[in-house]
């Protein structure tokens, strides 16, 4: 049966290919822009049905090793660069949601390749031994990766388990005006409504225990925090980036904060949510800080360029997922958010929903 992906999946094996072809990476900026800096690459390991290496030889060929040890081909770096060339072309230019390429398929047998993507439950999409030429050494490690050519992919998925629910402050909210607010369709006006009415969201829970549990696990005020965030996110018809967020949370200073750089304060906070969801972390499963995709991020560009955000620069991948994320309204009705009700307490809740998506 032929392998169909859509644009992402079928963005990992064009990175195996322009890797293989290059036999290095070049890191990137918080922008994006390749540096100088790169690391060359000593092998690459694929775990499908069958574990195969790809090591860059000094003969300008890659040496394919199949699990046994033994060599399985040998195809010339230049081969790889040019079906890269090839497979980039049929990307960028497919109109398709999911498609089927017959000749990069055939390439993949070749070299003892049969899938598209890396196990889901594995956050690495690929793992490499690279050569840190600062530190001379040469560590095994998972990158996932992230492409541009086609729609931005999530950093931090939607479900019932990442919702948080607030309070809705005010004096006697009646039924009938519950009503009214509720059958405003549109999220960012029902919102606006609530707030307008002079009413006011204040953080009461995570409502999946082990989401709230790992948040605690992040930071203890990680919790207010991120419900902070969120409501400033759907308060405003501007921008829902992840940075005007923290910047209108910190303005707000919610946990007093009184050193000069009121901003890095909360910034680092987001941060560290970012980096653990990129990492390893997901709202449903206990997180004990252990990291899947411990070498950091692997970009493909719209052009087709390669960078690399390696976790020993730990600051350059935080820098790249706090200015290229935002936050992402999911659907209203499958996760049961957004509409007010009224509590066992008698006081009026409203359920919020997290969700973090690459801006591109």
């Amino acid at each position: 049966m032929a392998l169909s992906g859509n644009k992402g999946e079928w963005s990992e094996i064009y990175t195996l290919f322009r890797l293989l072809g290059e036999g290095k990476v070049h890191a990137g900026d918080a922008n994006l822009n390749k540096l100088d800096l790169y690391y060359p690459i000593l092998n690459i390991i694929r775990q499908e049905s069958k574990r195969y290496e790809y090591k860059p030889y000094t003969k300008q060929n890659i040496v394919v090793i199949d699990e046994n040890g033994d060599e399985y081909t040998r195809i010339s770096m230049d081969k790889f660069m040019e079906e890269s060339k090839s497979l980039l072309d049929v990307i960028k230019t497919t109109s398709k949601r999911t498609f089927e390429i017959p000749n990069t398929e055939c390439f993949m047998n070749e070299i003892g390749c049969t899938k598209l993507k890396a196990p889901s439950g594995d956050k690495a999409d690929i793992h490499i031994v690279i050569h840190d030429l600062r530190t001379n050494m040469t560590p095994k490690l998972g990158f996932s990766i992230k492409s541009q050519l086609g729609s931005p992919s999530t950093l931090l998925n939607a479900g019932d388990a990442t919702n948080i629910t607030y309070r809705v402050v005010s004096e006697n909210m009646s039924n009938e005006e519950l009503k009214s607010i509720n059958e405003i369709k549109d999220h960012l006006s029902r919102m606006a409504a609530i707030i307008e009415k002079g009413y006011k969201l204040e953080y009461s829970e995570i409502e999946h225990s082990t989401f709230k549990n790992n948040l605690l696990f992040l930071d203890i005020c990680m919790p207010e925090f991120i419900a902070a965030c969120l409501v400033c996110s759907s308060l405003t018809n501007a921008t829902s980036s992840i940075k005007d967020a923290v910047e209108m949370v910190a303005k707000q200073n919610p946990f007093g904060f009184t050193g000069k750089d009121i901003v890095a304060f909360y910034e680092h906070k987001m941060k560290v949510l970012l980096i653990d969801s990129a990492l390893g972390m997901t709202p449903a499963k206990e997180w004990k800080g252990r990291y899947d995709a411990n070498g950091g991020y692997l970009v493909v560009k719209k052009d087709g360029d390669i960078v690399c955000y390696h976790f020993y620069n730990r600051n350059d991948v935080e820098d790249y997922l706090y200015y290229n994320t935002r936050f992402e309204r999911a659907s209203r009705s499958r996760y049961h958010f957004g509409s007010l009700y009224r509590g066992t307490d008698g006081r009026v809740y409203i359920k919020l929903n997290l969700q973090i998506r690459f801006t591109k």
